[in-house]
């Protein structure tokens, strides 16, 4: 399957220099091709840098892109490969419930019961009965991977221009995109990939172009604490939590104070745990939760790439996307994702 008037044969321009964003344009410029990179500010210090950042593709059941969120890890994996140095870490994750429900292991995950979680995580205080591991699981530093693409993409011939606001996508007279118009001026480009967020609904409306997407409010905590505190990604009732540092701990909480006493009591030799910053980042979510990724069919040369779990897909979506940028082949990973499911 091919799509709708897609054009490849000039320059492209990727607005938003988020993870999603710089990972498309490090897989377009690897690729060879001609690629510029805008952003209003600095690579990855956006929502991106309030992720809390955990790759997983273990216990994805069903959804219209449950089939993409299964490569994530295996993405991930190939993107290190290509970028030594890429800052990941394959801890595995332990989640739990106070529920007392009986849990259910999916694909990549096992049920294990208190004597392996206590080996896993020796700091807990109380040690659930049971948890669900899942060994391929890591996490990354979602700022540090964003400039490592940033540079690989550059290495390989791609333009990045940084605070730079972007204000509007330039069509001709038949609607075809020409580039986009800036702070600084107008830059010519023959497709454009809005990779920018909530922000890109802004860009796309004046096309006539509807994308359902709104800001929702992540709160990440940052905590001093002991080292090895925490050794897996931990998942339960009152916070998702890592140690990203010796003495350093983040938590994706909806209530900083509620995740400071939740730490101080899970875990032992956690009374001196501190808060020491809060962030919240208006992540992009799409109406239906899914991606929204693609080519719009009434605006050739326009393509959307906006989605919630950016930085878990970003390694999967960068390449599809630059994949079908420049082969105009639909990817069939991508293609429960399409704007016009809606």
């Amino acid at each position: 399957m091919t799509h709708p008037r897609l054009e490849s044969s000039g320059p492209v321009i990727v607005v938003g220099a988020g993870i999603v964003g710089a990972s498309i344009t490090y897989h377009l410029a690897r690729a060879g091709t001609a690629v510029t990179l805008v952003d209003a500010g600095q690579p990855g210090r956006g929502v991106t840098a309030s992720s809390f950042a955990w790759i997983g593709a273990s216990g994805v059941r069903t959804g219209p892109a449950a089939a993409l969120r299964r490569t994530a890890t295996a993405e991930y994996h190939r993107l290190e490969r290509e970028l030594p140095g890429l800052p990941v870490t394959w801890s595995g994750s332990l989640s739990w419930s106070r529920t007392g429900q009986a849990p259910e292991a999916g694909s990549g995950q096992e049920i294990i019961d208190d004597a392996r979680v206590a080996v896993l995580e020796p700091a807990l205080q109380r040690v659930p009965e049971w948890a669900v591991w899942a060994p391929g699981d890591g996490a990354v530093d979602p700022v540090g991977v964003t400039g490592r693409l940033v540079e690989g993409a550059r290495d390989h011939g791609a333009q990045v221009l940084r605070d730079i606001p972007v204000s509007a996508v330039r069509c001709d007279g038949q609607g075809r995109v020409t580039g986009i118009e800036t702070a600084t001026g107008f830059l010519p480009g023959s497709t454009v990939v809005l990779a920018a967020g909530v922000a890109t609904a802004a860009l796309a409306a004046p096309l006539g172009v509807r994308v359902p997407v709104e800001p929702s409010p992540a709160t990440l905590c940052r905590f001093r604490a002991p080292a090895d505190l925490v050794r897996t990604v931990v998942s339960n009732d009152d916070f998702d939590l890592r140690q990203v540092a010796p003495d350093r701990l983040i938590a994706a909480a909806d209530s900083p104070e509620r995740a400071l006493a939740a730490v101080r009591s899970t875990f032992r030799d956690a009374a001196d745990v501190e808060l020491v910053g809060t962030s919240v980042g208006a992540r992009p979510m799409p109406a239906d939760g899914e991606p929204i990724v693609g080519p719009v069919a009434q605006v050739p040369g326009l393509y959307l790439a906006v989605l919630h779990s950016a930085v878990t897909l970003a390694a999967a979506v960068g390449r599809l996307v630059a994949q079908e940028v420049l082969d105009g082949v639909a990817a069939p990973l991508l293609a429960g994702c399409r704007l016009e499911r809606f």
